[in-house]
């Protein structure tokens, strides 16, 4: 990835869940601390997801640009809320640059794997909203595993269009 701090945002995130996937091995998936695991592992994976398209987006914006710049970035781009979604992803794009959002869409959908790509961060953002409107998201630990690599890929091509 060109953005090296995200790239270690996203590997940090993924010794977290690789580490909750262990104790969730040692401790046997009937275990009642396992939602909390996993639910914890849902938020921690879609937050990291939400927080590396933000600031992919708004660090290259950023380079070399006015304090004000900077400072709307900060406010409309990092700090709001955003599901990330790949609709969401796209119409972020679309409000810098419409190529930006015309290259990213061609290389999801030039991915052999895109329909599972786009459903496994539609599904993490999913089992994150439902835990957190009070619902209890079916997935498993390596269900979130999986959400999260495919998510990663998709921030990985976000990356290559914004830096290009």
């Amino acid at each position: 990835m060109n953005n090296t701090e995200v790239k270690d945002a996203l590997d940090s995130c993924w010794a977290d869940l690789s580490a909750v996937k262990l104790l969730i091995d040692g401790l046997g998936i009937t275990s009642k601390i396992v939602p909390y695991l996993t639910k914890y592992a849902v938020i921690r994976a879609c937050g990291s997801i939400e927080q590396a398209f933000k600031a992919v987006i708004a660090d290259h914006c950023a380079y070399r640009s006015k304090k004000q710049v900077k400072r709307f970035l900060d406010k409309r781009v990092r700090s709001n809320s955003a599901n990330p979604s790949y609709s969401k992803i796209c119409e972020i794009l679309h409000d810098f640059d419409a190529d930006w959002k015309t290259s990213f869409k061609e290389s999801v959908n030039a991915d052999p794997d895109k329909a599972r790509l786009v459903t496994s961060l539609q599904s993490l953002v999913d089992a994150r909203n439902d835990f957190a409107h009070g619902g209890n998201p079916s997935a498993s630990i390596a269900d979130v595993l999986s959400y999260f690599d495919d998510a990663r890929q998709v921030i990985v091509k976000l990356d290559i269009v914004v830096a290009t």
